[in-house]
């Protein structure tokens, strides 16, 4: 009753803060937007920041959910429920942007029932039957990942084993499978570690905190046969979670910079994982011990309202991993998970917390923390100059306006505002604005329902050639 009260004075609040946020009726013109603007020249020079995330949010949340065993089926039922509005077995879509990951590969001889009827692990889905150059699930992978439903590289594959003993990776396989993606105009930005260490392809914590564990990964070891992060490079990944668990749940910035063995550098980013206990074994003294949420039986716990109440609270971002695929289940999803998504795209809706996507996240938080701008004053407008991101790993760019969804600026007047990029207007359609904040506009909401199974797929002709080997 409690946490029932506290999620509705919440909500009061949002509701409040989102009856003045109405936009205002912007100039129809996307050029010298200032001159059809109803410009009062003696208004004064404003004050002008940049707010943490776009109007009126208070927070950003990610569910990033890794591939392991996932299956057509539970895959569509979990992302027709997540992303649409359509009336699924779990209920009406909740139309969040969430979007999942993906193998390449199935190296595993791990035993596992994946999914109803007895699946074997060996029919999860992943983009090339095995470890061959056979398409499986490919075709359907790329329809997900264009369609925005994917936008994950979940290690190489999966080739976890049975006691860690050996692997069935190759740099050989990485190679044909970027070559693949990039061949078929996709770019994808972030990477997550996998499994055991046998996924020799994992890379981002060798070395942290002389922890021994790590030392099976060679991803970034260029003298190494499992060598990959110039493979990654090229492919356009820029974000990669390095297999380090964390308890922590809000952060003022998710990512943090990791210096591979190769010379160069990448943005490393936090996941919660769960919590941390300290037990006491019969034969040892007390130890450290993690208790993993990234289960759909835990996902209750990752959106419980005292934690997303702390997100709001310290204005911070989280990034929640999971495995909403995970279990077998005819339902995939428990009842405690999906009251728990339906109670978050509430809070969502009523302005306290932003959904969005693994990457979008990223590169927000990116642009974000690092946007330079300068502002100038004539005849009672206050222009916003965005020059460049300071991008301390990558190097400084200009952004485009792709890359400037929901930069967000505090101002007295926004209608005596105009925000420019290098010297030049922002096209009118772009920008948002409410009382007393000027900004990009976020994604537009897309809820579409792009499930396809296999025969659907290849009925709108998403077959695709094999590649020739030959590369590099």
């Amino acid at each position: 009753m409690v946490r029932a009260l506290q999620i509705f004075l919440l909500l009061i609040t949002a509701g409040a803060a989102l009856a003045l946020a109405k936009p205002m009726s912007p100039t129809q013109s996307t050029q010298h937007e200032h001159t059809s603007m109803h410009i009062n020249p003696g208004y004064p020079r404003q004050v002008v920041s940049l707010r943490k995330f776009p109007y009126p949010f208070q927070a950003m949340l990610a569910i990033e959910s890794d591939a392991d065993h996932v299956t057509l089926r539970k895959f569509n039922l979990i992302h027709e429920f997540l992303n649409t509005t359509i009336d699924t077995p779990m209920g009406r879509g909740l139309g969040l942007d969430v979007s999942d990951s993906f193998f390449l590969y199935n190296g595993s001889n791990l035993r596992y029932t994946i999914d109803t009827n007895h699946t074997p692990l060996a029919k999860e889905m992943t983009f090339f039957k095995g470890v061959s150059q056979q398409l499986y699930y490919g075709p359907i992978l790329l329809h997900y990942i264009k369609a925005g439903w994917i936008d994950t590289i979940h290690s190489m594959g999966d080739f976890s084993r049975i006691g860690a003993r050996g692997t069935l990776f190759t740099r050989a396989e990485a190679v044909y499978g970027m070559r693949y993606l990039m061949a078929h105009g996709v770019r994808l930005t972030v990477f997550t570690d996998h499994g055991n260490q046998s996924n020799r392809a994992n890379f981002g914590a060798y070395g942290y905190q002389d922890n021994a564990f790590f030392d099976y990964q060679q991803g970034d070891n260029p003298y190494s046969p499992y060598y990959v992060t110039d493979l990654l490079r090229k492919e356009g990944v820029r974000f990669v979670w390095a297999d380090i668990y964390n308890n922590q749940y809000s952060y003022s910035s998710m990512i943090y910079p990791i210096h591979l063995r190769d010379g160069h550098s990448i943005w490393g980013f936090w996941r919660f994982t769960g919590t941390l206990n300290l037990i006491k074994r019969p034969d040892h003294p007390w130890v450290y011990d993690w208790h993993d949420f990234w289960n759909p039986y835990d996902l209750y716990r990752e959106l419980a309202p005292g934690l997303l109440q702390q997100l709001i609270r310290t204005h911070g971002y989280t990034i929640i991993a999971q495995h909403l695929e995970g279990n077998p289940n005819r339902f995939v999803l428990p009842t405690s998970a999906i009251e728990s998504l339906v109670r978050l795209a509430h809070m969502q809706d009523h302005g306290l917390i932003l959904v969005a996507r693994t990457s979008r996240l990223l590169l927000y938080n990116l642009v974000q923390q690092y946007l330079r701008y300068r502002t100038s004053y004539t005849r009672g407008v206050t222009y916003i100059n965005i020059e460049d991101v300071a991008d301390p790993v990558d190097g400084t760019f200009i952004p485009d306006r792709n890359q400037l969804h929901g930069i967000t600026f505090v101002v007295q007047d926004p209608r005596q505002t105009v925000i420019t990029v290098r010297g030049r207007p922002i096209p009118v359609q772009w920008l948002k604005r409410t009382a007393h904040t000027i900004g990009i506009v976020w994604y537009p909401p897309n809820t579409a329902n792009y499930a396809v199974n296999s025969n659907a797929a290849l009925r709108r002709g998403l077959t695709f050639e094999a590649i020739p080997f030959a590369w590099y």
